[in-house]
């Protein structure tokens, strides 16, 4: 049966530009199921009832995983069995009455506009991890990147001249964004400390390497790429650790605040589902909910009757 999955997942890689963390999650998600039926002892997709799925699904209840997971659990599994209906593995579909149910809408953590500035500008080293660092941040709150939009850039999707960033997103969808004026000079200031980094590793084909306009912008210690755990801890390190307790960040409260203080500036909701690159207005349309306080401090001062 895993053969079976190594072929839908190669196939949403190459038809529906999966990541390779969407494929690990959903390889993950369906190696489980398989230990599951082969213990019930089912040993091919189309021995699968639907009475089986409701049974592992059961379980991930029994077993007290959170209704998210149980959600993209359900959103996974009819995927793949459509996928196999499509490529006449099954005969029917036994997914066909089991329901992914309503996804609770859950506001995204962000940070107000004063603070957030604050923390970014008060790394200010001149050290290669400090350079690196404010670059880092800049451009992940200044162009609202994804973290794996951000490590997966490279030098020659710059353009200093326009300030705009190619940035390739979810699906391999490519978008153009601009940055301002402070991610412009945390990045002049990055680039000749990247030089001399690579350079510092005394590895002359790497070096080399390092130089290409197909190069990592963001370089791990060994002059690879940075992985998004390492973000992710920069972003821990720098932001979060000086934060009240209860207040997160992650890359992603970066990419929040982005949107919410482009929204509370005036953006067209349009203009932030672009930049942000989402498919969908719907999933644009949460910050609306994010901004109420604003809203509120609005009408306030706006509202002519009292």
């Amino acid at each position: 049966m895993k053969p079976t999955i190594e072929a839908f997942v190669d196939a949403m890689r190459y038809s529906r530009g999966f990541s390779p963390s969407s494929c690990s999650a959903y390889r993950a998600v369906l190696c489980a199921l398989s230990d599951f039926l082969v213990k019930r002892g089912r040993t091919a997709w189309a021995e699968v009832s639907a009475a089986d799925l409701r049974d592992y699904l059961s379980d991930l209840d029994r077993r007290e995983y959170a209704a998210t997971t149980r959600r993209r659990n359900t959103a996974i599994l009819r995927t793949f069995f459509d996928w196999l209906l499509d490529e006449e593995l099954i005969p029917t579909l036994p997914t066909e009455n089991i329901r992914v149910g309503a996804q609770p809408q859950r506001l995204p953590n962000t940070l107000g506009e004063r603070t957030l500035q604050d923390l970014i500008e008060a790394v200010d080293g001149t050290d290669y991890p400090d350079v690196r660092d404010r670059a880092i941040l800049e451009l992940l709150y200044d162009c609202g990147l994804r973290c794996s939009e951000l490590t997966a850039l490279q030098l020659h999707h710059l353009d200093f001249t326009r300030r705009l960033l190619r940035v390739h997103g979810k699906g391999r969808k490519e978008r153009v964004v601009p940055f301002g004026e402070a991610a412009e000079r945390a990045l002049k200031a990055y680039l000749p400390a990247r030089t001399a980094f690579a350079e510092s590793l005394r590895k002359g084909t790497l070096a080399a390497a390092l130089r290409k306009p197909t190069a990592p912008l963001f370089l791990a210690p060994r002059g690879g790429m940075l992985s998004r755990s390492a973000v992710a801890a920069i972003v821990h390190r720098r932001i979060h650790a000086f934060l009240p307790p209860g207040m997160q960040a992650t890359p992603h409260t970066l990419r929040h605040a982005f949107a919410t203080h482009l929204l509370e500036h005036g953006a067209p909701l349009l203009d932030i589902r672009d930049l942000l690159g989402h498919a969908s207005i719907a999933t644009t349309q949460i910050y609306t909910h994010v901004d109420q306080a604003h809203l509120r401090s609005t009408f306030d001062r706006c509202f002519p009757r009292t």
